[in-house]
């Protein structure tokens, strides 16, 4: 539930109903074990079917193919409000996506409002529709896939990684123990 897609599912269900066959919003991965999870999955498939919504919103499991399911995507939507540093969403833009996300935690950090993205208001499925019916109807022009790209180059494990121990060497004064081995 904190990923929040019923969001993303109620904006769509509030676009122009001339726009919402535009939209293809396929959310992969695995359903969690528990019960709440398994529960949220479900209202999500019946508010999906009680909206007519089943050729716009899809539920399609986990994936190991995300590289050529980024390739084949137009935009990456992250409805959720709680997510420092999204790994998906770093994904998508190293992959030249877009992405249109919450204007919260670390996403108004890592996607830059109209250049490698858009952001909508937090927890509102109409700024949220606003922003997708901008992108259908063309208002939006994100950079071009190779400038996106490089949005996300400072946002890499490894270069984040290093950046960590360049600063724990300097609170260490340049002291280092020899047993602290850092992996990269």
């Amino acid at each position: 539930p904190w990923k929040k897609w019923d969001l993303l599912l109620d904006a769509i269900h509030r676009l122009p109903e001339n726009l919402r066959p535009r939209i293809q919003a396929t959310i992969w991965g695995p359903v969690p074990a528990d019960s709440a999870s398994r529960q949220y999955s479900e209202e999500l498939r019946a508010a999906v079917l009680r909206h007519g919504l089943q050729s716009s919103f899809r539920l399609a499991g986990p994936t190991a193919e995300v590289a050529q399911i980024l390739s084949r995507a137009d935009w990456f939507a992250l409805p959720s409000t709680n997510e420092p540093c999204s790994v998906a969403l770093i994904e998508a833009l190293a992959s030249g996506v877009p992405a249109l996300v919450s204007a919260s935690g670390g996403n108004i950090d890592i996607v830059q409002d109209g250049v490698s993205g858009a952001h909508f208001t937090p927890d509102s499925a109409e700024s949220l529709a606003t922003r997708l019916e901008d992108i259908l109807t063309g208002s939006l022009h994100p950079t071009p896939p190779d400038q996106i790209r490089a949005s996300a180059i400072n946002r890499s494990a490894t270069v984040v990684a290093t950046r960590y121990a360049a600063i724990y060497r300097d609170m260490l004064g340049g002291r280092t123990d020899p047993s602290l081995k850092l992996q990269v």
